[in-house]
């Protein structure tokens, strides 16, 4: 009978593609020095769109990663994930954990699904040769869950296995899912993660039907402004995340290297409007207070924050109300770094990149500059570490993730025990 775990639980691996950065090091190595990795799309001709930039994975190659034959069955969003998966567990050292493989939880949310090029080739064998050429995987590879699947198969995973959809929370979501199954005696360790593959031309020409979309376009590394008087929009990005969870004491006994704990989670939804959030940050600030509970911490006790930030008004000024509103005063003393300032909107992916940025801040006691806000916008007049980094020496930090729909996750992380920073974030 599985019995309820009361040791804390712990991170101790970090995947990473980042369009700044692929690995740990790469993206922590451009977060801290405010480089952004923003750039031209050079993937599909974009001269009859409106904006013309993205968050490419420009240095990331599935073939470091996969087979050929892996490769041209499945689509972008499965290689990202396996190979963030390969990049969580080598950080983790767990080749030989000394977990059965029935005890390991497994977990890649995405938001978008697998909106591949190659959905068009499979419309147009259809139509000119009929349904009985196409490719009998189609479907399959065009499934939210084939990610999932692919980390489950390729690792030999044998434990409880899900994908969550919850737009942009997905990724908190799927973080808070694998600590519950440990928690809960379902798994002793979990490799969750989310994966994101917006940047194909019909993907993107919905996205700017939308709205949504910055057309500064030039620099592209000057586009992503969040909370800043004159952004226009956002940037869309691609982007992949990977982390290795455990019970603390199995990771100390292994002496794997502990990033931070997951002291506490919290979610909630506005059922309000599938679009246009609340302007009260209401529901966000439920969430906050949800996971601040569960940590066991007050309010001005929260040292730091990674924020949602994505450049939009209305998210942008429900995030600072959510702050004001489960914070109170304190909103306005605590450093936060807006991590999408430097790699634009990768949906899923967005928050678990946050994530990352915060294991980074408890380790180093860096906080990443928000570049681009120069001229805050109304209503937007918290610390958000503006264009240069600052020393903070946090203990613990707070991470959020507003989804369309209002359905809003927080996470807050807390460095662990006697861990001490040692460069690893360097």
């Amino acid at each position: 009978m599985n019995q309820f775990c009361l040791e804390p639980i712990v991170i101790t691996g970090v995947g990473v593609l980042a369009c700044n950065g692929i690995g740990r090091k790469a993206f922590w190595n451009a977060l801290e020095n405010g480089r952004s990795g923003i750039g031209m799309i050079d993937r599909f001709d974009t001269e009859k769109f409106p904006c013309k930039i993205g968050g490419q994975l420009w240095d990331f190659d599935p073939r470091d990663f996969l087979n050929k034959g892996t490769i041209k069955r499945w689509h972008r969003a499965v290689h990202q994930s396996v190979a963030a998966t390969r990049l969580a567990l080598d950080d983790a050292s767990f080749d030989t954990p000394g977990y059965a493989p029935e005890r390991v939880a497994v977990g890649i949310g995405t938001s978008v699904g697998s909106p591949d090029e190659t959905y068009e080739g499979y419309r147009e064998v259809c139509e000119s040769r009929g349904w009985e050429f196409v490719d009998k995987l189609a479907s399959t590879a065009n499934s939210g869950h084939a990610s999932t699947a692919n980390v489950s198969s390729n690792f030999g995973f044998r434990g409880p296995a899900i994908t969550i959809a919850s737009g942009c929370s997905t990724g908190l979501d799927m973080l808070t899912w694998g600590k519950e199954q440990i928690r809960i005696g379902n798994a002793d360790a979990a490799v969750v993660g989310a994966s994101e593959t917006p940047l194909t031309e019909w993907a993107f020409a919905g996205t700017c039907a939308l709205g949504i979309l910055t057309e500064r376009n030039e620099p592209p590394e000057k586009a992503m402004r969040p909370f800043d008087r004159d952004s226009d929009g956002l940037v869309l990005s691609e982007g992949s995340v990977v982390l290795v969870l455990e019970r603390a004491d199995r990771a100390k006994a292994r002496g794997a290297h502990i990033f931070g704990e997951v002291a506490g989670t919290g979610s909630a939804a506005e059922g309000h409007n599938p679009l246009i959030l609340e302007r009260d940050g209401s529901a966000l600030a439920r969430a906050i207070g949800a996971s601040l509970e569960e940590a066991g911490i007050a309010p001005e006790d929260v040292d730091c924050a990674h924020c949602h930030g994505v450049g939009l008004s209305n998210y942008d000024r429900c995030e600072v109300s959510g702050y004001k509103a489960a914070l109170g005063s304190h909103a306005y003393r605590i450093p936060i770094s807006a991590t999408k300032s430097m790699i634009g909107q990768a949906y899923s992916a967005g928050g678990l990149l946050s994530v990352a940025g915060a294991l980074m801040s408890l380790e180093s006691g860096l906080m990443p500059p928000t570049i681009n806000l120069e001229t805050p916008a109304l209503e937007c007049d918290l610390d958000f570490v503006p264009n240069s980094p600052r020393w903070n020496d946090p203990e613990n930090a707070l991470v959020t993730a507003l989804s369309f729909g209002g359905t809003h996750s927080a996470v807050l992380l807390r460095r662990y025990g006697e861990e001490k920073r040692n460069g690893r974030g360097n």
